[in-house]
């Protein structure tokens, strides 16, 4: 029976519970369920030892999910499977992909070494329930609205936060001005990730509660919705493209207007004009178009046009580690061939600057059916999408919809870009405008463009 294995372990836990924990440095109101976690074989071997109140990472959670589906459902986690990511090679990442509880954040990308916010551990024990059970569960009841924060959870996670909420596996934290507080958008340490995990264990049933078949249908066409947010939960192409050009919402031709395209591009251009770092921000709107393009206007001719006009360039960045150290790295950027001298000397400058502002995410040319996205001439940039949202915002700077990451925080998480920060400060200096203050009614903190779109 499936649920067999837990039952036997939960009531032998009285008698087993040790004076040691898995962990280092684990906070007083967590131990005694931390020694529960052990007893039930939750915690992955890859954290033990490790320091609880540090924040969880991508790849550390996909391991406690492994743990969690396996002990629930009395099945073996798929082995041996080829990761989908071209960021890494992890095995516990690769069958946790297989079983569907993450999806990555696009274009092969994972980012196993990032944190997860709270919202996006909702999701991914959503998603646990969903390889479980072959369909999500969505809760009757709106707890998650009782929260005074509960506004800034966003659309893609807001089921499977009421999932989980409703079921008190995530429980918020009263603050000293009354405000009861679910605190979506911020990091999960180990030592909640487990205490939540082991609520997840023991109040599993609940997720089993059978639905009538016509509400399977819809359930079913939520979670299709659900693909539709961001990380884990994202992988639509939609989204995946999405993180390189933000303010696109048509992601590619149709095959036929592509192949059209293809054949009235008989007369493709190499553009040489190379700009200067000097002189990048001194030229008028017209001059800069006439560089790149060869004519005072934006646009190439077609997709073959624009990739021809493109060079790939290699810079050193700053890599944030699990310690929050920060480590030399380099990453490839695929950019306009005109502008790559501007962008080699901008991030030559961010590297020596002593923010030393670490960089994981980095997107420019991607080929787009909107003929207003500069990443369709590789003019534009994006950095850290995760964490440098866009978003809507009213006349009072409030956000009204958070359309792609999940938040801006600024000096609370170090890869939030600041608005009086180097990086907006060195991008500026090279002519480029900055989405976080550039339009009146959008914000969009990750992207940074030489044509202010």
């Amino acid at each position: 029976m499936k649920y067999k294995k837990i039952f036997c372990t939960l009531t032998t836990l009285s008698m087993f519970l040790t004076t040691s924990t898995a962990f280092s440095d684990v906070s007083d109101w967590a131990v005694e369920t931390i020694k529960k976690a052990e007893q039930i074989d939750i915690i992955p071997q890859s954290i033990k030892n490790t320091k609880a109140q540090n924040a969880i990472s991508r790849e550390e959670f996909c391991a406690v999910s492994l743990k969690l589906y396996e002990s629930i459902s009395g099945k073996e986690a798929p082995k041996n499977k080829v990761s989908p990511f071209t960021d890494t090679d992890s095995s516990t990442i690769a069958s946790a992909s297989e079983l569907g509880i993450i999806k990555g954040r696009g274009n092969g990308i994972f980012d196993p070494y990032n944190t997860i916010t709270r919202q996006e551990f909702c999701v991914m024990l959503s998603n646990v329930i969903t390889a479980i059970e072959g369909r999500p569960y969505i809760s009757d009841t709106k707890k998650a609205s009782e929260f005074d924060d509960s506004k800034i959870i966003s659309d893609w996670a807001i089921d499977a936060v009421e999932s989980i909420v409703s079921n008190n596996i995530m429980t918020g934290s009263l603050k000293p001005d009354g405000k009861l507080l679910l605190e979506p958008l911020k990091t999960t340490s180990r030592e909640q990730a487990i205490v939540m995990s082991v609520r997840f264990v023991e109040n599993y049933s609940v997720f089993k509660s059978e639905q009538p078949d016509d509400e399977q249908d819809g359930n079913n066409q939520d979670e299709n919705e659900q693909d539709n947010g961001q990380d884990e939960y994202i992988n639509d192409d939609k989204n995946e493209n999405k993180q390189n050009n933000n303010d696109d919402k048509d992601d590619i031709k149709e095959d036929d207007d592509e192949k059209q395209e293809e054949n009235e591009a008989s007369d493709i251009k190499v553009y040489d004009n190379i700009i200067l770092p000097e002189e990048a921000a001194s030229l008028s709107k017209e001059e800069r178009m006439t560089r790149i393009f060869g004519k005072p206007e934006m646009g190439f001719k077609s997709k073959q046009e624009a990739e021809i006009n493109m060079t790939e360039i290699v810079v050193d960045v700053w890599k944030l580690q699990n310690d929050n150290t920060k480590k030399e790295g380099k990453i490839k950027l695929k950019v306009n061939r005109n502008l790559a001298l501007v962008y080699q000397t901008i991030f030559d400058e961010i590297f020596e600057s002593e923010e030393c502002f670490p960089i994981k995410d980095a997107g420019v040319y991607a080929w787009r059916a909107n003929t207003r996205s500069e990443h369709r001439y590789g003019t534009a940039i994006d950095l850290n999408w995760n964490e440098n949202m866009e978003c809507y915002v009213d006349e009072f700077e409030e956000v009204t919809q958070i359309i792609t990451g999940s938040h801006w925080l600024p000096y609370e998480d170090p890869y939030s870009i600041p608005a009086d920060g180097d990086v907006v400060r060195i991008f500026k200096k090279y002519g480029f405008a900055w989405g976080g203050d550039e339009w009146s009614k959008k914000r969009d903190y990750m992207h940074f463009s030489y044509f202010g779109t």
